[in-house]
């Protein structure tokens, strides 16, 4: 599931500085990161006190993280929170796994963070295979992204990450305007026609959810990031279904001021306008 424009894209990351568009960690959201990771240390410690530490960070989450996600998982996105409250900035790691690359990043949740990352996959013309999201639901509302892609059916190159890594600093920051470069790579107004959306209220997770199905076509999973983004809407976990030629998008979402509700209304009414942004391709900046 290819998206266009590689090399020019790889070529222009170095774009004259903007205002930054994402703010700085702020004193009080460090606050709480400062509590979440305190005695965190990369030397081993007691089970017992990594136990209260997982337990305490994992509160931050909706009650299904600690009952359906790994132990592992659990413990790298501790790490991660940890080296994001060390950094101050968004952490970004890669690592290669059977002839793909595993792209992780930690970062503070918000509306626009899944198009900025989304452009910069689609701008750098990788493959995507797979994605895990785990997004908290009280503050510091971090959020902690696993995607799984490829470049012509390979991992990438030192180069590529090395570029990648630096482009979604830049993206976050305002300074790789990747809007912009995908705007002259492709038609972005032209509509994603078949497409589906509709909500409901998930009995599982209790959370507001947005599904999702659309045909696979250029540049399609930035479109529906950018779509949710111009909504104002924050994901807190993401099911994703590939097929042939069809992608199954289920968006567990946070509802007005950060609540896990969302009255029925309201998500009928924010369903059918994302559906019309993307049949219509009305994606704004």
């Amino acid at each position: 599931m290819q998206v266009a424009g590689s090399m020019s894209a790889e070529q222009s990351t170095q774009q004259s500085p903007l205002k930054p568009k994402v703010a700085p960690l702020r004193v009080a959201e460090e606050r709480e990161i400062r509590k979440m990771v305190a005695n965190v240390e990369p030397q081993p410690i007691k089970v017992s006190t990594r136990s209260a530490l997982m337990r305490r960070f994992n509160q931050s989450f909706p009650s299904f993280y600690s009952q359906f996600v790994s132990s592992e998982v659990q413990a790298q996105n501790l790490r991660l929170a940890y080296a994001l409250y060390q950094t101050r900035k968004a952490v970004v790691q890669m690592q290669d796994e059977r002839r793909k690359t595993v792209v992780c990043l930690a970062y503070r949740n918000q509306p626009s963070l899944l198009s900025d990352l989304f452009g910069v996959l689609t701008a750098f013309n990788l493959s995507v295979h797979g994605i895990n999201l785990y997004g908290q639901i009280y503050s510091p509302h971090l959020v902690f992204i696993r995607i799984t892609v490829s470049r012509d059916g390979n991992s990438l190159s030192s180069q590529t990450k090395l570029n990648l890594e630096r482009a979604i600093h830049e993206c976050l920051a305002g300074v790789f305007r990747v809007h912009e470069t995908l705007a002259l790579e492709f038609d972005l107004k032209a509509g994603l026609k078949d497409t589906q959306v509709s909500f409901y209220s998930d009995q599982v997770f209790h959370l507001p959810t947005l599904l999702v199905d659309t045909d696979n076509q250029p540049g399609m999973f930035y479109r529906v990031m950018t779509a949710l983004w111009q909504e104002d809407l924050t994901v807190i976990n993401l099911n994703l279904m590939l097929r042939r030629d069809q992608t199954r998008f289920i968006f567990y979402l946070l509802g007005p001021d950060s609540t896990t509700t969302m009255p029925e209304f309201l998500g009928q009414k924010l369903a059918l306008s994302v559906q019309q942004r993307l049949q219509a391709g009305a994606l704004l900046y």
